[in-house]
């Protein structure tokens, strides 16, 4: 028996009802059920075990424990997995905290062969923290995925200059190598808001491929070489600059065949490419997902000119490319994906989240309401174009945006505030577009999301607590 079988025949005996009485309340057939809870047959349609988790009048929690196990078994646990790892991804922080340690100056010891972890990640902790705007060449061909967290935590808190890093992934042929690549990329995720972290991923080509050497992992500064094993509590350091040079061009070369994991984009370079995608033509709907509502085509572009901070030729290139994505947006078949948290946001502090604060001034309280009021009639009129994720589920930040369709390349953008002013940055693999769209037609099909009546009602009650009126 599965695990979701036999959570729903524990919960099915803990009720004390008949079969009989179940199969009644339900309109589900006696037979149907009794497999169901032996394991002998899985609903196709999510709606039939709705109905009987209604007959059988569970708490809400054990529903959510029981759908969860029913998907889980639907999807298959390689596929389920790659959704979780997916939203794990998505939730986690913009690297706001990055290269906040404290630089002081770090010892250690100068020794040709350490057989210690901490000897060895304090020697990379130096070698990020003394580069001096020196490049460091950083090539993971195989680590171990505690090892490799360890290290995109010490690249996130210390790196200060150019950090090129390069690592292998799978070919996403099988469910189970994109899992693999996610949990991968999970764990980059942390680093790839600095500006100096650029990270190149290539596909492996069989199990054995790793880096030149006797070791697999490489750290390459102007005048050292360090290199250890998958566990990273054992390596050797190489001083001789001949060797250190055919080592960098060995890096040099695997990585000219390396793809690039982050692109990076100014605002009006990001708002570009959006509207390079939205005209190459779709052939499905098109998937927002943001913490806020998308709301960019409900706002009058005059009342846009009067909240735009950016002055100059910049100004009139973004409204450009505004009034051009505003038109897209008319056009095209799409759903919003948000949450209540993002929708709060918008009544409390005047903030659309998908849109960096540091474009426009935020929008007054009456503005907040009519904005909210405009969206509520547009729900209504597209009925299921709007997706509330339940925020136990799915938790959105603030700083992403994503968009996503079937047939381009998507990712997941974020921005942040950099010497150089705005900049976004979007993930890129084909592992994350692909699963992107699943997640988003996952989503769609009600899953880990409120209702359309529920989401209409949580709106209809925010517009009333601010003072406005249906």
């Amino acid at each position: 028996m599965s695990e979701f079988s036999e959570k729903l025949s524990q919960e099915i005996r803990r009720t004390n009802k008949p079969l009989r009485y179940l199969a009644e309340a339900s309109g589900l057939q006696l037979d149907y059920i009794s497999k169901m809870s032996r394991g002998k047959r899985i609903p196709q349609e999510e709606e039939k075990l709705k109905c009987l988790l209604d007959a059988m009048e569970c708490v809400q929690r054990t529903k959510e424990t029981l759908l969860r196990l029913y998907r889980q078994e639907k999807m298959g646990r390689a596929r389920w997995g790659c959704m979780q790892e997916l939203i794990r991804i998505i939730e986690q922080d913009d690297g706001a905290n990055a290269g906040q340690e404290q630089r002081l100056p770090i010892q250690t010891a100068e020794r040709d062969a350490i057989a210690d972890r901490e000897d060895i990640f304090l020697l990379v902790r130096k070698m990020l923290a003394e580069k001096e705007g020196k490049r460091l060449l950083i090539w993971t061909a195989a680590v171990t995925q505690e090892a490799m967290e360890r290290l995109m935590q010490l690249i996130a808190g210390t790196a200060a200059g150019p950090v090129e890093h390069l690592f292998p992934l799978w070919q996403n042929l099988e469910e189970e190598d994109t899992l693999e690549n996610l949990r991968r990329l999970r764990v980059v995720r942390p680093a790839v808001s600095l500006e100096g972290y650029h990270p190149r991923y290539y596909y492996l080509k069989n199990a054995g491929e790793t880096s030149g050497g006797l070791f697999p992992n490489w750290f390459l500064a102007e005048d050292m070489a360090l290199a250890v094993n998958e566990d990273m509590d054992c390596g050797i350091v190489l001083r001789e600059s001949s060797q250190i040079g055919l080592l960098k061009t060995e890096f040099h070369k695997k990585s000219r065949m390396a793809r690039d994991l982050v692109c990076r984009y100014s605002i009006s370079e990001y708002m570009e490419k959006v509207n390079r995608m939205m005209n190459t033509g779709y052939v499905t709907r098109n998937y927002y997902i943001e913490q806020s509502p998308c709301l960019l085509h409900l706002i009058p572009l005059n009342i846009l000119k009067e909240h735009l901070l950016i002055e100059g030729e910049g100004r009139e290139a973004l409204l450009r490319s505004i009034q051009l994505r505003t038109t897209h947006m008319q056009q095209e078949e799409m759903v919003h994906i948000f949450s209540v948290e993002g929708l709060r946001y918008l009544m409390e502090e005047g903030r659309i989240t998908g849109y960096p604060d540091a474009l426009y001034r935020p929008i007054d309280v009456p503005l907040r309401i009519w904005l909210l009021k405009r969206y509520y009639q547009y729900i209504q009129s597209t009925p299921h174009s709007c997706i509330c994720v339940r925020e136990d589920c799915v938790r959105l930040p603030r700083h992403m945006s994503i968009v996503s369709s079937s047939n381009v390349d998507n990712g997941m953008a974020f921005w942040s505030s950099t010497r150089e002013g705005l900049s976004f940055y979007q993930l890129m693999e084909a592992g994350i577009s692909r699963k992107l769209y699943e997640l988003c037609r996952f989503l769609e099909e009600g899953n880990l999301t409120c209702t359309c009546g529920e989401t209409l009602e949580l709106i209809g009650q925010m517009i009333r607590e601010y003072g406005g009126t249906l």
